[in-house]
């Protein structure tokens, strides 16, 4: 049996577009999607906030330690994390003054964005909420010693986002959409 309630449970859900990936979220109870892309214009029912600045998605993560809103939100979802990451990025960017987060010497750019996103996240977490990462797909495909292919998925993210988040997340899923005979199709949850 698998609980509804996804407090304190932390996900990456990850597709090709168009899957279901923000519509799959929609239909969590309690669900605060933070919208990094514009993607719930046909979803009734969600409430949904867009997010392009990450100054923005800090306060209002600061927001949500309000009583009233712990009592309405239960999740967190931010749709797309790799939008987000590029986010926190340019704001450490403009922090210090910089073009681009390698011309902050020693790398130490690199650990001030790892430093910042983490955090953010944890503070997410500590509230007691849940988390669901949403990242699109890259497809890759295998050359097998046989001459055979292997078709490969994975998290579009830039490797060092994608390091944070795999430490973060419980479950790691993917949805895939398989067309039937009849022209319906079915929606697939790997994990």
């Amino acid at each position: 049996v698998i609980s509804r309630d996804l407090r304190s449970k932390y996900i990456l859900l990850y597709s090709q577009p168009k899957a279901g990936k923000t519509s799959f979220a929609a239909e969590i109870k309690n669900n605060l999607l933070c919208c990094f892309e514009r993607g719930v214009n046909a979803i009734a029912g969600v409430y949904a906030v867009d997010v392009t600045k990450w100054a923005d998605f800090k306060m209002m993560i600061k927001q949500l330690e309000k009583p009233e809103l712990r009592e309405k939100f239960h999740t967190v979802t931010l749709d797309t994390v790799g939008i987000a990451y590029g986010l926190c990025e340019k704001y450490i960017c403009a922090q210090q003054g910089v073009q681009a987060i390698a011309d902050i010497p020693w790398g130490r750019g690199y650990a001030m964005v790892k430093q910042e996103f983490e955090e953010t996240l944890r503070k997410i977490s500590m509230m007691g909420l849940g988390i669901i990462l949403i990242a699109h797909s890259a497809r890759r495909v295998e050359k097998q010693s046989d001459d055979s292919e292997i078709e490969f998925f994975s998290p579009d993210l830039d490797k060092r986002c994608y390091a944070i988040v795999n430490q973060l997340v419980d479950i790691i899923a993917y949805i895939d959409v398989v067309f039937n005979d009849d022209g319906s199709s079915t929606r697939w949850l790997y994990t």
